[in-house]
């Protein structure tokens, strides 16, 4: 019994070479991490995957039906913790054909206990025949890894071992690549890197969306999609919405039509999801790459190549943005010396300053985190001295002078100013202003 998803019926060339280095890790007994930044389908191709009824045999060949696949999203978790990973495992191999009816009265439900949750799936692992291949697949892992610690990984490690032949693998999709996985190191294969969609891939997409949409699109349009969003699946497929609804023409030039796309709420908040999903030196190097400047000399090679390989950054002679769409979106974040920061109070006692490239926290103490949560909160009006010390000292307001809150806010910048002034290049910077007559206000 497999799941059915929709991905069951894409063409059975869908996202070739990459589906072919899975199924080869697999093939060989191996375990794979895929990575991919948002919106770039690694999903897409999971659920093709565990669920196309041609993928085996096209690449498992003559070991096609020796294989079984666990998809587990943990996305749709309450939790997404360690115990529900381990039940939704257990309650999978409960309902397949293949797991023996009498084993359940042996091992017993599964308890929401920890240990007990290990030991009862390795019970189901065992029980499972001897010689199929079972593949665990932990989608949207990103939701979970957090919140698990190295012995999970440890224990997977040694679940393999408990299969009489050891044909246990695992599949993890992320957006970026997990840190050391203990003992399970040493199982993993080459990890796989999901990016755009190639041509023929995107032009399916295409098709697809026709169809769901009831329109059909001239040959120059689909062009005119693919090159703009540069077969980025979530931009492609908003863009075709965009584009079947009239509020998009591709027959405006290639700039213009980017910016009515980038119009649409969706679409700009796919672009912010891609680049939150980047580090600051990979923000730096594609800030510098969007307005047509080299990489600085100090970006990393391997930020660079990283980049490349995750098809943000393409080398057509020149180094360019992945897509005209996400480059129109980095023109238009503020540069890094514009004097811009986004200063926001992160529970339970941080701040976070941010610019287009560069993100930097800073613990603080309780006082100070109760002032800038309360600046923070006036979203950029100026608050009196009377009302920030009622909200910054509550019952003890009574009694705080005009100069004591002065003390606090001195205090505040000082954690705060010196980032700030290195973020924006700007040592005149202060994060918070002083408004004669009235009290303070948040710069940021």
């Amino acid at each position: 019994m497999h799941p059915i998803y929709k991905e069951s019926r894409f063409p059975v060339g869908y996202r070739e070479t990459e589906v072919e280095q899975v199924m080869k890790a697999l093939y060989r007994g191996r375990s794979i991490a895929i990575t991919g930044l948002a919106g770039m389908g690694k999903s897409n191709l999971m659920r093709f995957i565990v669920s196309h009824p041609r993928v085996r045999s096209r690449y498992l060949r003559e070991r096609a039906d020796d294989y079984a696949f666990v998809h587990v999203d943990c996305a749709a978790m309450a939790e997404s913790d360690e115990s529900e990973i381990l039940d939704e495992i257990a309650f999978q191999l409960r309902r397949r054909d293949e797991f023996p009816a009498d084993s359940l009265a042996r091992v017993g439900q599964p308890s929401h206990r920890f240990a007990n949750l290990r030991r009862v799936l390795k019970a189901h692992v065992r029980h499972v025949a001897p010689d199929l291949n079972l593949v665990v697949v932990l989608d949207y892992f990103d939701e979970v890894v957090s919140r698990i610690d190295r012995s999970f990984f440890n224990y997977l490690f040694h679940l393999r071992n408990s299969r009489p032949l050891g044909n246990l693998s695992y599949v993890f999709v992320t957006r970026r690549p997990m840190g050391d996985l203990g003992e399970l190191q040493e199982l993993l294969d080459d990890g796989c890197t999901v990016g755009p969609l190639t041509h023929p891939d995107a032009l399916d997409a295409i098709r697809r969306d026709e169809a769901r949409l009831n329109h059909t699109f001239t040959p120059p349009q689909r062009e005119r999609l693919i090159v703009c969003t540069g077969g980025h699946p979530g931009f492609l497929k908003n863009a075709s919405e965009l584009l079947c609804s009239g509020r998009a023409d591709a027959g405006l030039p290639e700039e213009a039509f980017a910016r009515q796309l980038l119009q649409s709420k969706k679409v700009e908040h796919l672009c912010r999801e891609l680049w939150d999903d980047l580090t600051p030196p990979e923000r730096h190097i594609l800030y510098d790459v969007a307005r047509g400047a080299p990489p600085a000399r100090s970006a990393n090679e391997a930020d660079m190549a990283y980049l490349e390989r995750s098809g943000m950054l393409h080398r057509e002679g020149s180094v360019m943005v992945f897509c005209p769409l996400f480059e129109r979106f980095i023109r238009s974040l503020d540069s890094p010396s514009t004097g811009t920061v986004r200063i926001t109070a992160v529970s339970p006692h941080q701040a976070r300053l941010e610019t287009a490239v560069d993100i930097e926290t800073v613990t603080l103490s309780p006082k100070l985190f109760a002032l800038l949560s309360a600046l923070t909160e006036a979203e950029g009006k100026a608050l009196s001295t009377d009302e920030l010390i009622s909200r910054v000292y509550g019952s003890e307001a009574l009694g705080v002078t005009d100069a004591a809150l002065s003390q606090l806010v001195k205090r505040l910048r000082g954690a705060l100013d010196p980032l700030a002034q290195r973020m924006t290049e700007d040592p005149a910077y202060t994060c918070v202003q002083t408004i004669w007559g009235i009290g303070y206000q948040l710069n940021g």
